[in-house]
């Protein structure tokens, strides 16, 4: 199988055969205590009683997460040219590290898709595949053609309920009406929800936040469109596979 751009990665060992439920070894170095977000990728910490700025890797708005006087896991990311010193990697909430590092998304949903095979057995993949007048995130190889897939990462839950996006995103929907259009021209086309929230069990396209996502992920669904979604754990070491739960639009 070809490495499909992955050296551009964040660094983490992908998973060539099923070995357990543990997906990544992405440990955090410190703790720190969230203060503001002067913008979508910036943050001010409290860290070892002198304030720092840390990356956000996510643009999202992070709603519940990004709190003054949350619990933040670091990891140190120093190097030469570089703004900050620290990656957030996890917002603490309701008692768990909720993984909130988007850089990763695409190497854990690989290691997810040779752990679980959610959409049936592949022969091969590609990262990053160029689709329509962009990219997805990747391109299965199976039996009966091609499965084009894209990744969202979820962050966001009301009660029980994970939701996405949790700001407008019109990449988002993009990638959307790029997997539609493979679903008519008969190919198969799938979406897989990352969720971060421990006590998801549904999710659910946020319909206040972008009526025309919900709309389009309503559509997409009923011309054929297979999503899954899987509820992922961080437990400041590393990221496991907890369960599956619907996807409901």
């Amino acid at each position: 199988m070809g490495n499909g751009g992955f050296d551009s990665e964040p660094s983490g060992k992908i998973l060539s055969e099923v070995l357990s439920l543990h997906l990544l070894d992405i440990p955090y170095d410190e703790e720190g205590e969230f203060l503001s977000r002067p913008n979508r990728f910036l943050v001010r910490v409290l860290l070892k009683g002198r304030e720092e700025e840390a990356h956000l890797h996510d643009p999202g708005r992070l709603p519940d997460l990004v709190q003054p006087g949350r619990p933040l896991a670091l990891r140190y990311a120093a190097r030469p040219g570089r703004r900050t010193r620290w990656d957030v990697l996890a917002v603490r909430i309701c008692g768990y590290w909720c993984f909130c590092h988007s850089g990763y998304h695409r190497r854990v949903a690989a290691n997810l898709l040779f752990l679980k095979r959610p959409f049936g057995e592949f022969s091969d993949f590609e990262a990053e595949p160029r689709a329509g007048q962009g990219r997805l995130d990747f391109k299965l190889e199976t039996f009966g053609g091609p499965l084009w897939l894209e990744v969202k990462g979820v962050t966001w839950a009301r009660g029980r309920t994970a939701l996405f996006p949790d700001a407008p995103t019109e990449r988002g929907l993009r990638h959307l009406q790029t997997l539609r259009s493979f679903l008519r021209e008969g190919q198969r086309a799938g979406l897989l929800f990352l969720v971060f929230r421990k006590e998801a069990e549904e999710v659910r396209p946020a319909e206040e936040i972008q009526p025309a996502f919900a709309q389009a992920l309503r559509e997409a669904l009923s011309e054929g469109l297979e999503a899954r979604a899987f509820v992922l754990t961080y437990d400041g070491r590393g990221i496991f596979l907890a369960r599956e739960i619907p996807v409901r639009a």
